[in-house]
């Protein structure tokens, strides 16, 4: 039996999760949600990382990012032209996000005409 594999995917995701306590704590990022002006974001890393994002204003873009030896690189880069109430984003846990962030929509103002 290849014990190798094991070993190597515990160490992934111990690694992500040394990383991960940048956004708000390893355990925070796991278990609970982090709620930035509204938004929630709920992670689970197995060998990727996923994240539920919600907001009852609605999600206007998310960007994660990662500090690498090349630079900085972006994880995730989306826009959400219809404003969900929740996305779902993913990664590659080998990458330690380093940053966040997460725009909500801002509800329209009606004008009334004098």
């Amino acid at each position: 039996m290849n014990m190798l594999k094991p070993v190597l995917a515990i160490a992934a995701t111990a690694a992500m999760l040394a990383g991960a306590a940048s956004i708000s704590g390893a355990a925070q990022l796991v278990a609970a949600p982090y709620a930035a002006s509204g938004a929630a974001i709920n992670c689970t890393i197995p060998n990727h990382v996923e994240c539920d994002i919600s907001s009852r204003k609605g999600i206007k873009s998310v960007k994660i990012t990662a500090n690498t030896p090349q630079g900085t690189i972006n994880l995730v880069n989306k826009t959400y032209p219809n404003c969900p109430k929740l996305v779902t984003v993913g990664w590659d846990s080998a990458y330690h996000s380093s940053g966040k962030q997460i725009v909500e929509c801002t509800p329209m103002k009606l004008k009334l005409a004098k």
